[in-house]
C-alpha cells in the first residue's frame, strides 16, 4: 500500500486517533504510522500479511487498542512493553512460536486475545497482567493451565478448542472469575474439582464437546451450588 493511498486515512486519524488498515495486503509495517505516535488511540492492522514489527511501535504510547489479527507474527519486538497505556491486544491467528516480549510491562493491559496462535505453553508473563480482564486462548495447543494463570484477576477466561484434560482447583480461590470456558477438551469428571462447583465465583463452567458422563457430571459435590450461581447470572441477563 503506497503512501498516497495512506494519505486518506492518515488525515482521518489525526482528527480521530483512530487508524484502521485492515485487509490492505500489507507485508510491512507503514513507517508513516509512526507519525501519529502523539495521538493515535487505536491501530487497526488485522488481516494482512505482516510478519514483523518495527521496534519503534514502542514509541507509540497513546496507543490503547493494537489489532493484529489474522497476520504472519511468530514474535513480538521487546519494545511494546514500552506501551504503557495498552487496554486491548488482539493477536488472534499469529504463529507466536516464540515469545520474547515482555508484555508484563503493559500494565493497564485488559483483554488480551491469543487465540489460534499456535501456542503450546502459556507465556509465564502473561500472569503478571494485573488489571486484565479477558484473557482468549481458544484454539491452541495447550494441555495444562498454569497455576499463574489461575491466580490472574480476570472476569472471564476462553480455554476452548484445545487438549487440557484437568481443571486446576486453584481457580476455586480466585474470587474475581465469573466466566471459564473450556469447550472441545479432554476433560472427564474426573478433572472437574469439587471445589470449583462448591465455593467459586464461576457462575459460567462451559464444557460442551468434552468427553463427559452429563449424569456423573451432575452428580458430583457442588453441582448443585453451581446451579444455583448460574440461575442467578442467567436471570439478571434476562
Amino acid at each position: 500500500m503506497g503512501g498516497n493511498n495512506l494519505s486518506l486515512p492518515l488525515d482521518h486519524a489525526k482528527k480521530t486517533g483512530v487508524l484502521s488498515l485492515r485487509d490492505k495486503k500489507l507485508e510491512k509495517f507503514p513507517e508513516e504510522i509512526l507519525s501519529l505516535r502523539r495521538n493515535l488511540r487505536t491501530l487497526d492492522l488485522s488481516s494482512n500479511r505482516l510478519e514483523e514489527l518495527p521496534d519503534d511501535i514502542g514509541c507509540m504510547q497513546t496507543l490503547r487498542t493494537l489489532k493484529l489479527d489474522e497476520n504472519k507474527l511468530g514474535e513480538l519486538p521487546t519494545f511494546i512493553g514500552n506501551l504503557g497505556k495498552l487496554e486491548a491486544l488482539h493477536l488472534a491467528g499469529n504463529p507466536l512460536m516464540d515469545w520474547p516480549a515482555p508484555i508484563n510491562k503493559c500494565s493497564n493491559l485488559k483483554h488480551l486475545d491469543l487465540s489460534r496462535c499456535r501456542l503450546s505453553e502459556i507465556p509465564d508473563s502473561i500472569c503478571e497482567l494485573k488489571k486484565l480482564d479477558y484473557l482468549c486462548l481458544a484454539n491452541n495447543r495447550l494441555h495444562h493451565i498454569s497455576e499463574g494463570v489461575c491466580r490472574l484477576k480476570v472476569v472471564e477466561i476462553d480455554f476452548n478448542n484445545n487438549e487440557i484434560a484437568v481443571i486446576p482447583e486453584e481457580f476455586a480461590t480466585n474470587q474475581c472469575l465469573r466466566v471459564l470456558r473450556l469447550d472441545n477438551n479432554v476433560i472427564t469428571c474426573a478433572g472437574i474439582p469439587s471445589q470449583l462447583l462448591t465455593s467459586s465465583t464461576v457462575s459460567t463452567l462451559s464444557l460442551e464437546g468434552n468427553p463427559l458422563d452429563l449424569r456423573r457430571f451432575r452428580e458430583l459435590e457442588g453441582y448443585e451450588e453451581y446451579e444455583k450461581r448460574y440461575a442467578a447470572t442467567k436471570r439478571k441477563c434476562d
